[in-house]
């Protein structure tokens, strides 16, 4: 693995270097025909963050329970080529990893560069794309099951989007057959899935994920644009456009697998549940004037049923570990995912351009809010992010972020239910550096 780590990674610094030889624009294009309409895209993105956070109850350093910790992570590296290669041939290939820190205690060569794309399709016409791989297309119900990292409006992406399915990997991706395409004024995304299947078995007179072979899953989001239509050119939607594009769009999304989920009776029977997931949200983003501020918006709603009582801790990425016990999960984590109703929204506004042409930089303050009404719980999960970004440049890529998010935590009361016990908050600064 080390070998092919190098291999990799010294294929994609020589076809960048060619990249920026061919004198392209952008430099990181090369253009196979004339006219461009054959082209390979690279990209990376590296995001590190330096973090605080206050832990959960129960949570682990080694082996000393700790309240709370200091860590520097890598959160995402990414490192990707895409294009068409024919008038009808695309393909995506994505190596990275996510969530590099102390916690791998023999050091980042725990975590290797893994497979994080790899797909190739047909295009029919506008209308049909046909592919198949390991990919996002199929990922989930709403906008940020599958996201643009390197253009996220909060810190990160409302990561129970992507929890929401419980059989993905690397948070949102899998082996699947996709169709996709614009219809006018929609445009759609529809998938068949062979999921990962589970091996812890938790079995218990709550809903849990079954251990058994996982049936096909299936799911799909129709989108409706009402002003500029979003590229279908890969499965990640972007965060924000800094005000380069007018975007309003409103999607409708489900996902749904037979028998994904199972609970004891209290006879002991085993009975299985159906996931079913359906999505409703829509996204805004827009300049507001000429000097270049603009505002970006978003909500969502997502009703959920994985069977009785299911929660899951979202926390990503843990900076603890625990005894295996913790309701909130260890370290960070939140009751994010369950069956019942979830609701977010965000909110962003860019400042305007300065007038003084060498000041490039710019600010992008803004809120998120995440509440889950779930069936567990005594009383609604909910999580709120106050943050800012500074983007270098001006432009999407190179950014300083820094985000407070405070959470609800809970304990077990004695008729079954889980009942919020306390608020807990963590502050993040990140770096990105993309392009």
């Amino acid at each position: 693995m080390p070998h092919l780590r190098i291999i990799l990674i010294l294929l994609f610094i020589v076809l960048n270097t060619i990249s920026v030889l061919a004198q392209d624009k952008p430099f990181n294009v090369v253009n196979i025909s004339k006219d461009g309409a054959q082209y390979i895209k690279f990209g990376m993105n590296l995001q590190v963050w330096g973090r605080y956070s206050e832990l959960n109850a129960g949570s682990k350093i080694g082996t000393n329970e700790v309240d709370d910790t200091y860590d520097i992570v890598i959160r995402r590296l990414r490192l990707q080529a895409m294009g068409m290669l024919t008038e009808n041939i695309f393909f995506h290939l994505q190596f990275g990893q996510n969530n590099i820190n102390f916690t791998q205690n023999n050091g980042p060569s725990n975590a290797p560069l893994s497979v994080m794309d790899a797909l190739g399709e047909y295009h029919f016409n506008k209308s049909l794309h046909i592919g198949g791989g390991l990919t996002a297309w199929g990922a989930g119900t709403t906008r940020y099951s599958a996201n643009s990292s390197s253009s996220q409006l909060t810190l990160d992406t409302p990561m129970y989007q992507q929890f929401i399915n419980t059989s993905s990997t690397f948070g949102n991706r899998n082996l699947s057959i996709y169709a996709k395409g614009d219809l006018g004024k929609f445009n759609y995304r529809t998938a068949i899935t062979n999921p990962y299947r589970t091996t812890a078995n938790n079995i218990g007179l709550n809903s849990t994920v079954s251990t058994e072979t996982p049936r096909a899953q299936y799911s799909g989001i129709l989108t409706y644009s009402f002003f500029d239509k979003e590229s279908l050119e890969d499965a990640y939607h972007k965060g924000t456009y800094l005000g380069t594009k007018k975007v309003f769009n409103m999607a409708l999304g489900y996902l749904t697998q037979a028998k994904a989920m199972w609970h004891l009776t209290p006879d002991a029977t085993v009975v299985y549940d159906d996931m079913k997931v359906l999505g409703f949200d829509v996204f805004y983003d827009s300049p507001l004037s000429e000097k270049g501020n603009a505002i970006t918006a978003y909500a969502a709603y997502n009703n959920c049923d994985y069977g009785k009582n299911y929660i899951q801790s979202v926390s990503t990425p843990n900076p603890a570990v625990g005894d295996g016990n913790l309701i909130n999960g260890s370290g960070a984590g939140f009751i994010g995912v369950g069956t019942g109703n979830i609701y977010y929204a965000q909110l962003g506004y860019l400042f305007a351009k300065s007038d003084n042409q060498t000041k490039k930089g710019r600010f992008q303050p803004y809120i998120a809010t995440q509440i889950a009404a779930l069936e567990a719980l005594d009383e609604p999960m909910t999580m709120y992010e106050l943050g800012a970004n500074y983007y270098t440049t001006g432009t999407l890529g190179p950014k300083i972020s820094l985000n407070y998010q405070n959470r609800a935590v809970y304990d077990k009361t004695l008729v079954g239910q889980y009942k919020q016990s306390d608020r807990l908050g963590m502050v993040v600064l990140q770096c990105q550096v993309s392009f």
